[in-house]
């Protein structure tokens, strides 16, 4: 069994009031592997992005409201990255 460290960067798009923006979300995963099949126990994750900047951009927006949408990104973007199929949630 090892220890594995990855990073990616995964986009998210957030639409308010009209307008649409893209942003970036940063992901870190520490996880443990044995072969090919990865320990979801160990399964940590760090994930950074502009959160401040967004809020204060768009007033409207509620940090909660903002926190779900870049969690349902961060899922999808550790699942493309670590090819697990959507069922397995």
């Amino acid at each position: 069994m090892i220890w594995v460290v990855r990073q990616f960067v995964t986009h998210q798009t957030l639409g308010f009031g009209g307008e649409r923006v893209r942003f970036p979300i940063r992901v870190e995963l520490e996880f443990q592997q044995e072969g090919p099949h990865v320990c979801a126990e160990s399964l940590q994750k760090k994930v950074l992005y502009n959160k401040s900047f967004l809020l204060k951009r768009y007033i409207g927006l509620s940090e909660r409201d903002l926190d779900l949408l870049v969690g349902e990104g961060v899922r999808k973007g550790i699942q493309g990255h670590l090819g697990i199929p959507e069922e397995a949630e």
